[in-house]
C-alpha cells in the first residue's frame, strides 16, 4: 500500500471511528509517518478533504456499477445508505467528511454533485423513471441523515423499500 492509501485509509477509520476529520498532526501518528510524509502527499486539510471524498465517491462509483451489471442498484444505494451496514458505509464516511469539512469543499462540492448525477442516472436506468430514480436517491439521502443525527434511529427493511418503487430485491 502507498504511503498515500495508507494515510487515506487511516483517515477513513479515524472519522468512522470519531465522527470528525482527523487532524494532519493526527495522521502522521496513527501512521507512523513523519508530518512531513504527510504534507507531502496531502499538504493541507483541504487537500485530505478532497482525497477522503474523492476515494469514497470511487468506492460508491464501484459498487453501483457492478450492481447496475447485475440490475440491483437500487438495494445496493439503499444498503449503502443504512446505518444497519456495520462499521459504516461509504456513504456515511462521505457525509461525516463533508459537513466536517464543508466550509472547504470547493471543486470537490461539484465532484460530490457530479456522483450525485451519475448515481441518480443509474437508479433511473434500472427503475425506468427519473422520478421514481429521485425519490429513492432521496430516501437513501434520508436515511443517512437518520444514521447522523441518530444511530439509534430505526432503519426501514431495504425490501419493503424495493417493493414501493419496484426494484429487485
Amino acid at each position: 500500500m502507498s504511503a498515500r492509501d495508507l494515510l487515506i485509509s487511516t483517515a477513513r477509520r479515524l472519522v468512522t471511528e470519531q465522527g470528525r476529520l482527523p487532524s494532519l498532526d493526527q495522521l502522521a501518528r496513527e501512521t507512523g509517518l513523519s508530518k512531513g510524509g504527510v504534507t507531502h502527499h496531502l499538504p493541507t486539510r483541504a487537500a485530505l478533504v478532497h482525497a477522503l471524498i474523492m476515494a469514497v465517491v470511487d468506492e460508491t462509483d464501484r459498487a453501483l456499477e457492478v450492481a447496475a451489471r447485475d440490475g440491483r442498484v437500487v438495494a445496493t444505494w439503499l444498503a449503502l445508505s443504512s446505518a444497519t451496514v456495520v462499521g459504516g458505509t461509504p456513504i456515511t464516511a462521505l457525509a461525516r467528511v463533508a459537513l466536517d469539512a464543508r466550509e472547504q469543499l470547493g471543486e470537490t462540492a461539484d465532484a460530490i454533485a457530479a456522483a450525485a448525477d451519475r448515481w441518480e442516472a443509474l437508479l433511473a436506468a434500472e427503475l425506468g423513471s427519473a422520478t421514481k430514480a429521485r425519490v429513492v436517491r432521496l430516501v437513501g439521502d434520508g436515511l443517512l441523515l437518520g444514521a447522523l443525527i441518530d444511530d439509534r434511529a430505526p432503519t426501514l427493511a431495504v425490501d419493503d423499500l424495493l417493493a414501493v418503487v419496484g426494484g429487485r430485491p
